[in-house]
C-alpha cells in the first residue's frame, strides 16, 4: 500500500471501513406463500412532488410495477436520511434519480443501493456516471424505456448478494456485554471457517462462485473481464496475488465475511480455502520475528461503534474477514484525508502493535516480502486474528481518534477449547451436514432450509445422507412452526430408514423423536407418546436416550403424572451430565421442564428456582433472541403473573424487550413474543393491550416465514381486541388471516382450524 498504489487500493480500504460492531441483520418478508423479498422503488427528482401530468405519469408507472412499495423525494438530504433507515432495516432498493441529483448523491449511495437508473431527457450528458459508478445500470429518457429497464432489473435485484446486509468486521470476545450477549456466536463463526477448510475443492464450487460474481458485476465490463481471466488462469498458489489486486475477488470475499451470512461464505469457499491455506503457508515460511507497529485509517466510524470500543478497553476482539494494515503511517493517513468528525461518524486511526516473536497463533503476511518488492508496506492478517484494545484517546492536534491495539494469543486457548468442544459434539457428522446443522444452531433457519434444499437437489436417490437431509429440513420446519411440512419431511426420512436400517437402529430413534415432537406441537399427545416409546426401544446413544426420556417426561407432565415426569426428567439430566462435551442446551431444557412440572403443581418457589437457573445459563450459552432465552423469560413472566405480581411481571418483560431492542433491533421476532406476553398482562388497560399486540403483529408479519403458528396466535389476539371494540369487520379479517396460516401448517380438520372458522362465522353474522 505504498504511494504508488494508494489510489488503486483506496477502494480496498473503504470496503473494510465499516468496522466494529454493527447491528445484527434482520429478516423481512411478506406474508405471501412464495416468501419473495420485497424491494422499495424510489424516485428522487426535484419535480417529484409537483402536480404535473408528467409527474403523475411517473408515479403511476411506479405503482403499477411495485404496488404501494414506492417512495418519492424531491429533497436529496431527506432522501439520504431515509436510505440510511432502509439500509438498517435490510430493505432492498431500486432508485430512479434525475441526472442533476445523481451527481449529488451517487458517491454516498455506492454501498447502500444495488441498482440505480438515471431518468432524464439528455442521455449523453450523464454517460460518464455509468462508467464511474458500478451501480448505475442505465440512463432512460422516456417512460417506456424506464418501465422496461426496471422490469428487467427486478429479478437480479432480488438475487443481489450483499446489498442491505448489515456489516460487522470484528466481534468482541470478552466485553462488558458478556452478561447479555452469547459467547457461542464468535466461536461458531470460527468453526465455520474450519469446516470450509476441510471441504474438497471442486470445479462446481468454482463455477458457482464465478457465476454469482458475474451476476453482481453484470454491468461492469472491466470486472467481467477480470472474472474471465480468473476463470482461465487462477491456481491455488496465486490466491494472495488475486486478493491483493484491486478487483472483484477482494471486494466480494471481504464483503461476504463482513455480512456474517454463512451461506455467502459457503458460496465463496473455493477461494477462501485457498487464501487461508496460502496465508498460513507463507506466514510459516516468512517466520517474521520483528516488533511491528502497523496503522490503519478509517474515515467514517459510527459514533456508537467508537463508544463500544471505548467502553471495552482491555477486551479482545476477533476479525471477521482479512484485515489490511500498513507499516507506514503516512499511507494510512491517505485514507482519512479531508475526513471530518460529526455527530454520527468519527475519524479514526488504528495503531496496532505486533510482537511477532511472542505470537504463536496470529497469522499475517508481509505482502512486499511475498511479492519480492518494496512498495506496498502492507501487512495482511488472516481471518480470525485476535487483538486486544489497549487505549482509546482523542488527538486534538490531528483532530482524530486514536485506537491502540496489540495482536495477542490471549484468547486462543479459549477459542481452541470451544472449537474442540464443537468438533467433539459433531465428530461423527458429515461435514456438509454439519455446515447446515450449525446454521440451525445459530438460528439462521431460512438459510439452513435453503442450504439443505440445495443439498437435496444434488444428492442421488440412493445416497446415504438423503434421510438425514430430510431429518434436518423437518427440524427447520418445526422451528418455523410449519408443522405440515415438518411431518412430510420426517415421514420421508422414516420411510427411507425403515428400508435401509434395522428396526432398532439409533437413527430411527432420532426420526421417531422428531415425529413425536410434531404430534406434540399440534397437541396430539397420545400419538406423541407412542412415537417416543418406540424411539426408546431403539439402540440409542446416551444423547438420544436422554432426549427420548425428556420427551416422555414432558408428556407425563401434560397428563398430570408429575412423579413419573420428575423421575424421567432427572434420569435424562443425569445421562446428559455424563456426556462430554457437556450438552448445555439440553441440560437447560431439563431444568426448564422441571420448572414446568413444579409450576403445574403450584410449587412456585421450586419453579422459580429452576426458571432462574435456566435464565442465567441462557445468558452464557445461547444467543440473545434464541428460543431458549425467550421461553425462559416468558416462563418467569407467567410465574410472576400467577403469583399475583403483575407489576413485577410487566416490568421484567419490558426490561427484556428493551435489552432485545438494543442488541437485535426493533423488529426481531423474539421482541414480538415478549410484546404478546405484555399484552396478556394489560388486563385493565385495553388501549395499551391493543397497541402492544398491534406492534407484535407488525413484527411477526415481517418474519411470518419464521413464526407461522405464533403469527396466527397474535392475529387471533388482535381480532379479540377488535371484537371488544365492536369492529367486527376488522376482527373477521384478522381471523381469516389466522385461518389462512393455520390451514397451511395444521392437518385438515384440526381443532384449531375448526375453532377459528367458528369465530369467523360468528363475526360475519354480527357484521351483517
Amino acid at each position: 500500500m505504498g504511494h504508488k498504489a494508494v489510489k488503486l487500493n483506496r477502494s480496498r480500504q473503504q470496503d473494510e471501513d465499516e468496522l466494529f460492531i454493527s447491528k445484527p441483520s434482520s429478516r423481512c418478508s411478506s406474508l405471501t406463500e412464495k416468501q419473495t423479498d420485497p424491494f422499495m422503488l424510489i424516485w428522487l427528482d426535484e419535480k417529484s412532488n409537483e402536480n404535473t401530468l408528467d409527474t403523475l405519469r411517473t408515479k403511476t408507472l411506479f405503482r403499477q410495477i411495485n404496488n404501494d412499495l414506492c417512495l418519492f423525494f424531491d429533497n436529496p438530504n431527506i432522501f439520504l436520511h431515509e436510505i440510511e433507515k432502509l439500509h438498517h432495516e435490510n430493505k432492498k432498493v431500486l432508485l430512479v434519480v434525475s441526472g442533476s441529483l445523481a451527481k449529488m448523491i451517487l458517491s454516498r449511495t455506492v454501498d447502500t443501493i444495488a441498482t440505480i437508473i438515471i431518468f432524464c431527457s439528455n442521455y449523453n450528458k450523464y454517460t460518464e456516471l455509468m462508467s464511474k459508478y458500478w451501480n448505475v445500470i442505465d440512463i432512460c429518457t422516456d417512460h417506456e424505456m424506464l418501465k422496461s429497464c426496471i422490469q428487467c432489473e427486478i429479478p437480479s435485484l432480488k438475487l443481489n448478494l450483499f446489498i442491505n446486509q448489515s456489516f460487522r468486521s470484528i466481534r468482541p470476545l470478552n466485553s462488558s456485554k458478556d452478561s447479555h450477549e452469547t459467547n457461542a456466536a464468535q466461536f461458531s463463526y470460527l468453526l465455520f471457517i474450519e469446516l470450509l477448510k476441510q471441504m474438497s475443492q471442486t470445479k462446481q464450487a468454482k463455477e458457482i462462485m464465478l457465476n454469482k460474481c458475474k451476476d453482481y458485476y453484470r454491468h461492469d465490463k472491466k470486472e467481467l473481464k477480470k472474472i474471465d481471466l480468473f476463470n482461465s488462469t487462477y491456481t491455488a498458489d496465486k490466491a494472495i496475488d488475486w486478493y491483493t489486486e484491486d478487483c472483484f475477488v477482494y471486494r466480494l470475499v471481504n464483503q461476504a465475511f463482513r455480512t456474517e451470512d454463512i451461506t455467502l461464505w459457503y458460496l465463496f469457499r473455493f477461494f477462501i480455502i485457498d487464501l487461508c491455506t496460502q496465508l498460513e503457508n507463507v506466514h510459516r515460511k516468512q517466520n517474521i520475528q520483528d516488533y511491528l507497529t502497523l496503522y490503519r485509517g478509517q474515515a467514517r466510524m459510527p459514533t456508537q461503534d467508537l463508544e463500544n470500543i471505548r467502553s471495552n478497553i482491555g477486551s479482545c476482539i476477533l476479525t471477521n474477514g482479512y484485515l489490511s494494515t500498513s507499516k507506514q503511517i503516512n499511507v494510512a493517513r491517505q485514507f482519512i484525508l479531508d475526513a471530518e468528525n460529526n455527530d454520527d461518524f468519527k475519524v479514526v486511526m488504528f495503531e496496532i502493535n505486533v510482537n511477532a516473536s511472542q505470537l504463536k497463533s496470529v497469522i499475517f503476511v508481509d505482502i512486499d516480502q511475498y511479492q519480492g518488492r518494496n512498495e506496498e508496506h502492507e501487512i495482511l492478517f488472516n481471518i480470525g486474528s485476535v487483538f486486544k484494545i489497549q487505549n482509546v484517546e482523542f488527538d486534538f492536534e490531528l483532530n482524530i481518534w486514536k485506537i491502540q491495539m496489540e495482536a495477542t494469543d490471549e484468547c486462543i486457548d479459549e477459542i481452541e477449547r470451544r472449537i474442540d468442544t464443537m468438533r467433539k459434539k459433531f465428530q461423527n457428522g458429515n461435514i456438509n451436514l454439519l455446515f447446515g446443522r450449525l446454521l440451525i444452531d445459530m438460528y439462521q433457519y431460512t438459510k439452513a432450509e435453503s442450504y439443505f434444499q440445495m443439498m437435496l437437489k444434488g444428492l442421488p436417490k440412493d445416497h446415504e445422507d438423503l434421510a438425514s437431509v430430510y431429518d434436518h429440513i423437518g427440524d427447520v420446519n418445526m422451528r418455523m412452526n410449519n408443522w405440515n411440512e415438518a411431518y412430510r419431511n420426517f415421514s420421508l426420512a422414516y420411510d427411507i430408514k425403515k428400508i435401509r436400517l434395522r428396526s432398532n437402529h439409533p437413527s430411527l430413534g432420532v426420526t421417531l423423536n422428531s415425529i413425536g415432537n410434531y404430534h406434540q406441537a399440534i397437541e396430539e399427545h397420545a400419538e406423541a407418546l407412542n412415537c417416543y416409546l418406540k424411539a426408546l426401544r431403539c439402540n440409542n446413544d446416551q444423547h438420544n436416550a436422554a432426549i427420548t426420556k425428556l420427551n416422555i417426561g414432558n408428556i407425563y407432565m401434560i397428563n398430570g403424572q408429575f412423579d413419573d415426569a420428575i423421575k424421567l426428567t432427572i434420569e435424562a439430566r443425569d445421562i446428559l451430565q455424563q456426556i462430554e462435551p457437556c450438552a448445555q442446551i439440553e441440560l437447560m431444557h431439563c431444568q426448564g421442564i422441571l420448572g414446568d412440572i413444579y409450576f403445574a403443581q403450584k410449587d412456585y418457589v421450586a419453579a422459580e428456582h429452576f426458571y432462574l437457573t435456566v435464565f442465567e445459563l441462557s445468558k452464557k450459552y445461547v444467543f440473545i433472541g434464541a428460543r431458549e432465552r425467550k421461553n425462559c423469560v416468558k416462563a418467569l413472566v407467567h410465574l410472576y403473573e400467577e403469583k399475583d405480581n403483575n407489576h413485577k411481571a410487566i416490568n421484567f418483560c419490558l426490561e427484556q424487550i428493551t435489552l432485545h431492542e438494543q442488541l437485535l433491533g426493533e423488529n426481531h421476532s423474539s421482541i414480538a413474543h415478549l410484546l404478546m406476553k405484555v399484552g396478556e398482562l394489560y388486563i385493565n388497560d385495553d388501549q395499551k393491550k391493543f397497541q402492544v399486540l398491534k406492534r407484535a403483529l407488525h413484527i411477526f408479519e415481517k418474519n411470518v416465514h419464521l413464526e407461522y403458528a405464533t403469527t396466527a396466535t397474535c392475529l387471533m389476539m388482535v381480532a379479540k381486541c377488535y371484537v371488544q371494540q365492536n369492529q367486527h369487520d376488522k376482527a373477521s379479517m384478522c381471523y381469516m388471516r389466522a385461518l389462512e396460516i393455520q390451514q397451511k401448517i395444521y392437518p385438515p380438520n384440526h381443532p384449531m382450524i375448526i375453532g377459528t372458522q367458528i369465530l369467523i362465522d360468528a363475526q360475519e353474522s354480527k357484521a351483517n
